[in-house]
């Protein structure tokens, strides 16, 4: 059988840039990769917005022929550029709650083990929330019957899978990491009913056009690779963007297409007092509020039982001005609010504390500082919509330490570092999340 000539994959070229261009698809860059297995590296999308892939030329000398090919690379391309139009193609939101961006090392690398070579696929996977980072592998298995178009999909829902049953370990950005962890394919949910993809729906609204951006944005709603990871149909996920839209929870975004939606103020609510409808909550007020002193106590018993925990510390922003302006009765009206605000966010999962004066402290333990972030956020915005300085915004700064972020074992220190964490909130402008460490701790390292 004669081998492939250049001719022939010039013509698999022009068609596959073809077909990316019928999507919207934009090639940035290119270039020819040449050893035993030639291929060529593409990065499409836009100079802001891309990722990128290698193709065999195996697969684009059978291209313009192949229609099975043709439906693999429409497929691709049209999953690429949909998530191109409000955020990077490369950023997904997993059911657990988190946000993560999975980048592909290409091209994909050939080891041998057990005397059989196999082929795995390297990854970076970067946690949007707080910038972890872990290096994962994954064996893409028997390649028959399946093109690398194919198998991306799977191994990103494979990512997905693996980080809701918290099987990915991740670090901080500046720590080495020279062993790849071993994710294994997996298959996705067998279905989800149409109350999950809601939930799913309102998460990923709430994720990725809110808490994980800098500024609120849209999403899209019916990103095919979604409804592979859930087990559900595009028409489904469409069926519950439109229910949602109905109930007000998500809003059009008419420049971007039917298929897209943003977060509205109602869903941002919701999905900030979910702890509350979970959980009854305990009955607290500024008067019951156990003291310093109990915390630091409760903090180091906690250290010493629990493999993990976190603490916040909270300051209210403005408060001064509400008391100097309406006085020390509306200041403590404004406390009690504040105070039960703050109890309804965090339910029986951890215990709140009064610091002094308008200063509390929160003790989660069980938690990680990303599951700390999470819940300190939705604090912020509670007190934030709430509003409990009337016309004087009255809100919050938040410091957080999770032990996830230090080797201390010393109560008191932790609690040091989540203040610290707070006074930078303040700093940076207020009613905002800061984490431990900070990037301004002036020689302050991790202990």
């Amino acid at each position: 059988m004669p081998e492939p000539t250049r001719s022939e994959t010039q013509l698999g070229l022009a068609d596959l840039k073809k077909r990316f261009a019928a999507a919207g698809l934009s090639i940035i860059k290119q270039h020819r990769n040449t050893g035993l297995q030639q291929s060529t590296y593409f990065a499409v999308g836009t100079t802001k917005r891309q990722t990128d892939i290698t193709i065999s030329d195996t697969f684009l000398n059978d291209l313009p022929n192949t229609k099975d090919y043709h439906k693999a690379v429409e497929s691709y391309a049209a999953a690429v550029a949909g998530r191109i139009k409000c955020a990077s193609p490369e950023v997904f939101y997993c059911r657990s709650g988190v946000a993560v961006s999975i980048s592909i090392l290409w091209p994909i690398q050939s080891g041998v083990m057990n005397s059989e070579v196999k082929t795995f696929i390297l990854m970076d996977i970067i946690n949007q929330v707080d910038g972890q980072i872990a290096k994962c592998s994954m064996e893409t298995g028997s390649w028959f019957g399946r093109t690398i178009l194919d198998i991306l999909p799977q191994t990103i829902n494979s990512v997905r899978i693996a980080a809701d049953q918290r099987s990915i370990n991740f670090s901080d950005a500046g720590v080495r990491q020279e062993i790849y962890q071993r994710i294994t394919q997996k298959q996705e949910f067998e279905g989800c009913s149409q109350q999950e993809i809601e939930q799913f729906l309102a998460g990923k609204a709430y994720m990725l056009g809110f808490l994980a951006v800098d500024e609120p944005g849209a999403i899209w709603a019916a990103d095919p690779w979604d409804a592979q990871y859930l087990g559900v149909t595009r028409k489904e996920l469409l069926l519950a963007m439109r229910v949602m839209r109905a109930d007000g929870l998500l809003l059009d975004e008419t420049d971007l297409g039917s298929e897209y939606v943003r977060p509205s103020d109602k869903l941002l609510a919701q999905q900030s007092a979910e702890e509350k409808k979970s959980q009854p909550q305990p009955q607290v007020s500024r008067h019951t509020l156990p003291n310093k002193e109990a915390l630091l106590s409760d903090v180091q018993n906690v250290l010493e039982q629990h493999s993990v925990a976190a603490l916040l510390v909270i300051d209210l922003d403005h408060f001064k001005t509400l008391n100097d302006t309406k006085g020390h009765s509306e200041g403590d009206i404004c406390l009690d609010r504040v105070v039960r605000t703050i109890a309804s966010v965090v339910g029986r999962k951890g215990t709140m504390y009064r610091w002094g004066g308008d200063e509390f402290a929160v003790c989660l333990p069980d938690f990680s500082t990303e599951e700390a972030q999470v819940t300190a956020e939705r604090i912020r915005f509670s007190v934030e919509q709430d509003k409990p300085g009337g016309e004087i915004s009255v809100t919050t700064s938040v410091g957080i330490c999770g032990t996830d972020r230090t080797d201390s074992t010393s109560g008191k220190e932790i609690l040091d570092f989540a203040d610290k964490a707070m006074y930078e909130s303040k700093r940076l402008g207020k009613n905002r999340i800061t984490t431990w460490p900070t990037a301004s701790a002036d020689g302050d390292k991790l202990k």
